[in-house]
C-alpha cells in the first residue's frame, strides 16, 4: 500500500498538522464552555493564583524568546519557551476565564481577568516570536532542543 503522505509536499504536511492542532483547541474550549456550572465559586480559589502566575510565565516566556537570537544555544530553551512557559501562560489565562464565566463580582472578576489578559497577550506574541526565531535560524522538520 503507497504512502499517502509521500505526495504531499512539506508545507501542506505542516499546514495541515497546524490546521489540525487548531481544529483541536477550538473543539476543546467549545466543549469547555458548555460545560454545566454546578458551583459557581468552587473554583473562585483557583483564579488569583492562576492569573498572576499567567502573567509572569507570559512574562519570562516573552523574555526567553527575545533572548533567543543572543543565546549561545537557543535550541536548548526552545523547548521550555514553546512547551512549559508559553502554554503554561496560555492555559491559565484561559482558566481564569473560565472560572470567572458568568461571574457577578466585578471587582475580582476585572483585576484576575486584566492579569490573565496580561498573560495570555504575553503567552501568544512570546509564541509568535519564537516560532519567528526558528522560522528564521531552522530548516523545516528539524529536530529542536537537541
Amino acid at each position: 500500500m503507497p504512502d499517502p503522505q509521500a505526495n504531499l509536499s512539506p508545507i501542506t504536511l505542516l499546514t495541515l498538522q497546524l490546521l489540525a492542532s487548531a481544529a483541536l483547541v477550538a473543539s476543546m474550549l467549545w466543549f469547555m464552555w458548555r460545560l454545566p456550572r454546578k458551583d459557581p465559586v468552587a473554583y473562585a480559589g483557583w483564579a488569583p493564583w492562576l492569573a498572576i502566575g499567567s502573567a509572569w510565565a507570559g512574562l519570562f516566556a516573552l523574555v526567553g524568546a527575545g533572548l533567543l537570537w543572543v543565546l549561545p544555544y537557543p535550541d536548548r530553551w526552545l523547548p521550555v519557551i514553546l512547551l512549559l512557559l508559553c502554554p503554561a501562560a496560555v492555559g491559565a489565562a484561559v482558566l481564569v476565564f473560565w472560572v470567572y464565566r458568568g461571574q457577578t463580582n466585578p471587582v475580582a472578576a476585572t483585576m484576575h481577568q486584566t492579569q490573565a489578559r496580561f498573560g495570555l497577550t504575553l503567552g501568544v506574541l512570546a509564541a509568535l516570536i519564537a516560532y519567528a526565531f526558528v522560522l528564521t535560524h531552522k530548516a523545516l522538520f528539524t529536530p529542536v532542543g537537541v
